[in-house]
């Protein structure tokens, strides 16, 4: 199989207004989105829709009204103009564990039919249920990496500016995972983060021993997210409201968790309704 596990180091270091460093250990899922349900029938501890230890559901993905995530994908990128046919996409990811999932960023890799590069799209999250994409072209691709600044006009902190930049460098991944996105403001880099790891096999051993090493990944994330978003209060930084600039909060999905892991699209309108607020 193509699919496989990274054993990975994140780091995040912010310089302004005040100096802010941490890191952590974790691990992600790189699946060929081919072999989803392959992965699914030959590993005990993962399942495809349906729940278990590890569980893809395609609903935890970017939708455009499509059954599956690779038909959703191709469908988002032939809206954004991207005229070659997909052939192989990877999928850098968290799964749900125990029923749980939280992905800050995923990372899709796309190569065309005959093998060569095409883009890459970063699937960031917030912790309001929202998704955003960003597309990176293989215009600059060197080095098996792709490379692009965006705007990002997605509140993803309520410490950093919307109308900053992100600074994407994507490396394919290989025996290494390098990912990193800095964010910017007015040409000045103020906010680093990296995600490094090391190939390991897809297996039901090495997933008992990540399983008992991190038992709870993505609870755990969400807390650390906010642990350091507490950090950041006490050392006096200003808090963006994110009811604040929603003209600089562009092309985001929203999504609300049901009942079975099953999520849906709604509007602001509709998740008001549902949260009775």
């Amino acid at each position: 199989m193509n699919s496989r596990l990274y054993s990975c180091k994140v780091v995040h270091n912010r310089i302004r207004p005040r100096k802010h460093a941490f890191s952590y250990r974790i691990f992600m899922f790189a699946l060929d989105l081919d072999e989803l349900d392959e992965v699914a029938s030959k590993l005990k501890l993962i399942s495809r829709n349906r729940p278990n230890v590890y569980s893809f559901s395609d609903d935890d993905h970017w939708k455009e009204g499509k059954e599956d995530i690779k038909s959703n994908l191709k469908a988002y990128l032939s809206s954004q103009g991207v005229s070659e046919t997909p052939g192989k996409i990877t999928l850098v990811t968290h799964l749900r564990t125990f029923g749980h999932v939280f992905n800050p960023v995923s990372f899709y890799f796309i190569r065309s039919k005959d093998d060569q590069p095409i883009c890459a799209v970063a699937e960031v999250a917030n912790t309001f249920n929202e998704q955003k994409l960003y597309l990176i072209k293989a215009k600059d691709f060197q080095d098996d990496q792709f490379e692009e600044k965006l705007a990002k006009e997605f509140y993803v902190s309520p410490y950093s500016d919307l109308d900053t930049e992100f600074d994407f460098s994507l490396r394919e991944p290989s025996r290494k995972l390098a990912i990193s996105i800095n964010q910017s403001k007015d040409g000045e880099t103020y906010f680093f983060s990296s995600l490094v790891g090391e190939e390991r096999e897809l297996t039901d051993w090495n997933l008992l021993k990540y399983t008992c090493r991190f038992p709870l990944i993505t609870l755990q994330i969400v807390l650390g997210i906010h642990w350091q978003a507490l950090l950041l209060y006490f050392k006096g930084l200003r808090v963006r409201p994110k009811a604040a600039n929603p003209e600089l909060q562009t092309d985001k999905r929203i999504y609300i968790q049901k009942r079975h892991h099953q999520f849906r699209t709604l509007t602001d309108r509709q998740l008001k309704n549902e949260l009775n607020i």
